[in-house]
């Protein structure tokens, strides 16, 4: 059917395809009217689909458009009942049910809306990394897009619908979400997840080409970050003569790294920024007790800032946060502890953009206790986590309690940031970390007194527990280098000891339950001191990654089999660097860089049947440090080399793809 489809003509006058913003009963009643003037065309696709049920689709034969007037006597294809309509387009991938909703009238209309076609097909075909944060899709236009276009990916028609009908739509998704409810899933971010993992997947060799980057010599890095968006990359550098820190930004315009301007009156030198989850093409900096927001102008390469509020001293900015909802959270200490010990700032911009407001919350020490402070954020559900753990002198008591901060909290203003409290049983230890699960429903604490604790979060912001382990391996070091999420939160790896990491899986009936025990093989003559110990899951949650200062292991889980230890890479004598990685959620590709003998790239991704295979390898002069949200700019570099990037384009002997 597809094939006829994609070369019949359009339908005559007597069955017009229907605009894209045209109201349906039932299924489209809650869709946004296209404005006035302004129609968008369904996109169509030439794609062969092999799940179709071979009898159902050839037993349809489109008429020609001069058989039209007869269509409903001559094919009974044009009377299909709606049930059984939907069952044969249901089997077909996104942009071949597009183009059936453009065969007449009748099926248009029988068919149900383009957004929830799409989101039942990735419902039912999409792994959980589709999952996608929003910012692949504010990417797509100039990220995305070009590269399905240069791989020819059959997800292109349905994602240029998706991205006009966003388009429209906006604004009025922003207007009628509740200022307190989590972001509505971001349908296009999924499918350009979906897209880019079907296209990685499927390819057997991944090219790279550089990058160029205007880096001046003699400037090193301290750290990074690519926006959600993985259009804009920043960098906080400074000369090796000197000691202050400043801000450098590029952005990727027509296929390039470009350095942005950025115009400022502020002369602090930088110490933290992040890109925003909302308001987009924003940066927020902390400058001494100056927090500045950066935005672009209407040539995209010169940025301006403005003052959101000033930290008040002997306070110093600890960490930012950024919400979906625009709000940004910032959390300041004061070391010297006198009348209060932490500060946060909720900072929202004004409707019409020209200023900020903030609202402070601080924290008091009472006399005669001993205050410590934990936290963590959700920047999807706008939540912030902190607990207070309050012990008297005399060592006593010990109280650990809950703030979970959120918009709209019964009792509150809906546009107004408040807490519910919780008491956590624990009376003998104190959670010094504590990290959301990726959507957010648990929170993992780690324990002084070495174990590890889950809970759940209720819909009254109550804490529940639902797993404590008596091992968590170095529990003083950052928690997040220790634990780690499976993308839809059902799976959890926590570090046991040196050489192992522990599975744990949530049942059907929610109830966490432990896996596989993983064990590295020793590495000889590796020295104690094993600080830089780190350890990720994949997104699917079938490989896992553990990063020592001395080695690099990588298990795997094909389909139907158990997990296997896939490869150790080492740091041998004479080696200038360990071996590194990055973790690319699109794709599930692990990025190494080792020595073999010389620097080299090597990519490990999955294969179509699920196995893990070697995808790219390539010299190189220094280490990976990171990849853009997208996957297709890698970034490397170290503190004392100048960084550089490599930017994933279609192989040239690449086949096309298929969304099946």
């Amino acid at each position: 059917m597809i094939n006829r489809l994609s070369h019949r003509e359009e339908p005559g006058p007597g069955h017009p395809p229907a605009p894209p913003g045209a109201s349906r009963e039932q299924s489209e009643t809650q869709q946004p009217t296209a404005r006035p003037g302004r129609q968008t065309a369904r996109p169509g696709i030439t794609t062969a689909c092999s799940s179709v049920n071979p009898v159902a689709i050839t037993s349809i034969q489109i008429p020609r458009p001069a058989d039209q007037a007869r269509s409903d006597i001559r094919s009974p294809a044009w009377n299909l009942p709606a049930l059984v309509l939907n069952k044969i387009v249901g089997y077909l991938p996104p942009g071949d049910q597009y183009r059936c909703a453009q065969v007449c009238r009748h099926w248009y209309d029988c068919l149900p809306a383009p957004r929830v076609r799409l989101m039942q097909w990735l419902q039912k075909n999409a792994p959980v990394s589709c999952l996608a944060d929003p910012g692949l899709g504010r990417g797509f236009n100039a990220r995305t897009g070009p590269f399905f276009q240069a791989a020819n990916n059959p997800a292109l028609p349905a994602l240029t619908h998706l991205q006009q009908e966003q388009e429209l739509t906006e604004t009025w998704q922003d207007s009628q979400q509740p200022p307190h409810a989590p972001a509505t899933p971001d349908l296009l971010a999924s499918l350009v997840h979906y897209g880019l993992n079907q296209q990685l997947t499927r390819t057997h060799r991944l090219e790279l080409r550089p990058s160029p980057l205007d880096w001046p010599d003699a400037v090193g890095i301290s750290s990074y970050y690519f926006s959600p968006c993985s259009r804009r990359l920043a960098f906080i550098c400074k000369r090796r003569a000197e000691s202050s820190q400043h801000l450098r930004l590029y952005s990727w315009e027509k296929g390039v790294w470009q350095r942005c301007r950025m115009v400022t009156d502020v002369v602090e030198p930088v110490t933290s920024f992040i890109f925003t989850q909302a308001p987009p093409d924003t940066l927020i900096s902390a400058h001494g007790v100056k927090i500045l927001a950066w935005q672009k102008t209407q040539d995209s390469t010169t940025w301006h800032s403005t003052l959101v509020c000033h930290v008040s001293q002997p306070y110093t900015v600890s960490t930012l946060y950024s919400m979906s909802n625009g709000d940004q959270i910032i959390i300041a200490e004061n070391t010297q502890r006198e009348e209060t010990m932490l500060r946060v700032l909720f900072c929202r911009p004004l409707q019409d953009g020209k200023g900020w407001t903030t609202r402070v919350y601080s924290y008091k020490v009472p006399l005669n206790f001993r205050v410590t402070m934990a936290w963590d954020a959700h920047p999807q559900s706008c939540q912030l986590a902190l607990i207070k753990s309050t012990r008297t002198h005399d060592c006593e008591t010990l109280t650990n309690k809950v703030h979970i901060w959120r918009k709209g909290r019964e009792g509150s203003s809906p546009g107004q940031w408040g807490y519910n409290k919780c008491a956590l049983p624990q009376h003998d230890s104190r959670p010094y970390q504590v990290v959301y699960s990726p959507d957010g429903h648990y929170l993992l604490g780690g324990l002084t007194n070495g174990q590890a604790c889950l809970w759940a979060l209720d819909a009254q912001c109550q804490l529940h527990e639902q797993l404590i382990t008596d091992y968590l391996y170095q529990p003083e070091h950052r928690l997040s280098f220790l634990i780690s999420f499976r993308r839809d939160s059902k799976q959890l790896a926590l570090l046991r000891s040196w050489l192992q990491v522990q599975l744990f899986f949530c049942d059907p009936n929610g109830h966490w339950q432990p896996g596989p025990l993983l064990e590295a093989p020793p590495v000889p003559h590796a020295p104690g001191d094993n600080t830089q110990i780190t350890i990720q899951l994949s997104a699917s949650g079938r490989t896992l990654v553990r990063q020592t200062a001395w080695s690099l292991d990588i298990w795997h889980q094909a389909p139907a089999a158990s997990w296997q230890h896939f490869v150790q890479h080492r740091k041998e004598e004479g080696h200038r660097f360990p071996p590194y990685y990055s973790l690319l959620q699109p794709g599930e590709l692990v990025c190494t860089t080792i020595h073999n003998p010389e620097l080299t790239l090597r990519i490990y991704g999955p294969d179509n049947r699920g196995q893990l295979v070697t995808k790219a390898c390539m010299p190189v002069t220094t280490v990976i440090c990171d990849a853009s949200p997208d996957g297709l700019s890698l970034l490397l570099g170290d503190i004392r080399c100048p960084p550089s990037l490599l930017q994933l384009v279609p192989a040239q002997e690449h086949h096309r793809c298929r969304l099946l």
